[in-house]
């Protein structure tokens, strides 16, 4: 199953074996492909890291620094001073999905279009990518609603059932929710979808649709596609090159037809000649014909000739003639494309050989 992750200057998506990552360079999306290695995420991670806006890196070390500088203190022989928990220090890095730069909330947007659409990932759909579903069941923002969840459900049930203090009940909440998390992303990625899945996941397109992602610009939907045929064209290629269709042979009978009116005072036939023409010539049928002096040759699809053969055959009865002889020779070939003109060439040819 393919993952994909998105921060402020690009997006990845994740294989089994390959990792294939973009960033946007003075608007145009670089993209590259690895395998997945140690080296090649430390990479991928300081290069998300190091993208992220001024403020995200001054609230980081600014929390860092209200844990630690307690201890910093005591170094120095000063004691008393309180900081922040340890453990709060999940709460900015899970919390900050919530507080996703402009940027990020468009990249973010264009991978979920992409996972959404159900067609050949590429940019001749760029048009019909960008009208797919903006939500993802899959999405991260899934897991990280569901952990703050647990941890509300938990120090709820810890200050009901308990003594100990806000704080202590606080910290093993934290810690018991990172426990159990990854069972109830399982959970609710894996199973069956039941009432609570719709529950949860509904909560989660809320969230999604409202503060984690925005509609993508071209640039971001670009990039997204760039980057997924990447990682595609190594791993799973059938899923995105287009299978050309074969092209229909559409093989063509060819009519030979003399339509002779029986007991006519005239032993002229071309009056009848003439209308059977003009019915042709108004015919929407897609057919070719040709007059000769003894015949009409029909060209067409075999289906079509049947058709005209019987509203010609009436020509003669509406001018008033009793009785009518039809004479009628097909030649229908399906081993390769038939048409008049090809079998005059085909004649021509050999007459001039010899």
């Amino acid at each position: 199953m393919v993952k994909g992750l998105s921060y402020q200057k690009g997006i990845m998506f994740i294989g089994r074996k390959h990792v294939a990552f973009s960033y946007v360079d003075k608007g145009k999306p670089i993209t590259w492909i690895k395998p997945i290695t140690p080296l090649t995420m430390f990479d991928v991670g300081k290069l998300v890291f190091t993208s992220m806006p001024l403020w995200f890196h001054i609230f980081l070390y600014t929390w860092i620094l209200l844990i630690i500088y307690p201890y910093i203190l005591q170094g120095f022989g000063l004691a008393g001073a309180v900081g922040l928990p340890m453990f709060t220090l999940i709460y900015f890095l899970f919390g900050t999905h919530f507080w996703f730069p402009t940027e990020l909330k468009k990249f973010h947007g264009a991978e979920h279009k992409v996972f959404s659409f159900r067609g050949i990932v590429s940019a001749r759909n760029r048009e019909k990518i960008q009208k797919a579903e903006i939500t993802n069941r899959y999405c991260s923002t899934n897991g990280i609603m569901l952990y703050f969840l647990i941890l509300i459900i938990m120090a709820g049930f810890g200050l009901l059932l308990s003594s100990h203090s806000f704080l202590t009940i606080l910290e093993i909440a934290t810690y018991g929710s990172l426990l159990v998390w990854p069972i109830t992303v399982y959970w609710l990625h894996r199973t069956k979808m039941t009432i609570v899945h719709e529950i949860v996941l509904s909560l989660s397109y809320w969230l999604q649709r409202r503060v984690t992602t925005l509609e993508p610009e071209e640039i971001h939907l670009k990039t997204a596609i760039q980057t997924y045929r990447k990682l595609a064209f190594k791993e799973f290629p059938q899923k995105i090159i287009m299978k050309k269709k074969k092209k229909e042979v559409a093989f063509m009978a060819i009519a030979d037809v003399t339509i002779m009116p029986l007991g006519s005072d005239s032993t002229s036939v071309s009056d009848v000649v003439a209308e059977v023409h003009k019915t042709l010539k108004r015919t929407k049928l897609p057919i070719h014909y040709e007059l000769t002096s003894m015949s009409t040759l029909i060209e067409g699809e075999i289906d079509d000739i049947y058709a005209i053969l019987k509203v010609i055959q009436e020509v003669p009865f509406k001018l008033g003639h009793k009785r009518v002889a039809t004479n009628i020779r097909i030649d229908d070939r399906r081993d390769k494309p038939s048409s008049i003109k090809g079998k005059l060439s085909s004649v021509q040819m050999k007459m001039e050989e010899n």
